[in-house]
């Protein structure tokens, strides 16, 4: 299995880099996935943010700067601590990132649509095992926890 393993793990990163090289340029990497991060934890401090996302504070603040100057983020006063100011998504913001991973999406469903229906069933049986992937590696990241249902965010 470890040959297969290899090979597998390239092609997934062969087409993680397709779609990533294939996004809307008007966000970086990390803007985007500090966006997902807020989506999927909620409001959190910038500096947990910086850390999360392996910046520094300084570059966290311009990343958080801008996703609000954008309206796809905002910064709020925490409840309970009313000096600690957190970071959370708008609803602009959570629009913006199911749009992108439609687009992702999108490119990867026009590929499949050129698959021979055999190999197209083939990638389909593989969903549980790519479902479970993901899984792992938001328990790798975070501790054990579900990643958000592509399914449930079209909604």
């Amino acid at each position: 299995m470890a040959d297969h393993s290899g090979l597998l793990g390239e092609a997934l990163f062969a087409l993680a880099t397709l779609a990533i090289r294939n996004r809307g340029q008007e966000l970086s990497l990390t803007a985007v996935s500090t966006l997902a991060t807020a989506e999927r934890t909620g409001p959190r401090r910038l500096t947990d943010l910086a850390v999360n996302e392996g910046v520094a504070q300084p570059s966290m603040t311009a990343v958080v700067t801008q996703l609000a100057d954008l309206g796809l983020a905002e910064r709020r006063r925490d409840a309970a601590d009313r000096r600690v100011v957190l970071v959370a998504i708008t609803p602009a913001g959570r629009r913006h990132l199911r749009a992108m991973r439609r687009a992702g999406a999108s490119v990867f469903t026009t590929l499949i649509d050129k698959l021979p229906e055999q190999e197209a069933a083939m990638l389909a049986a593989a969903l549980p095992a790519l479902r479970r992937l993901l899984e792992l590696a938001a328990e790798s990241q975070h501790g054990p926890r579900r990643p958000p249902d592509p399914a449930a965010a079209d909604g």
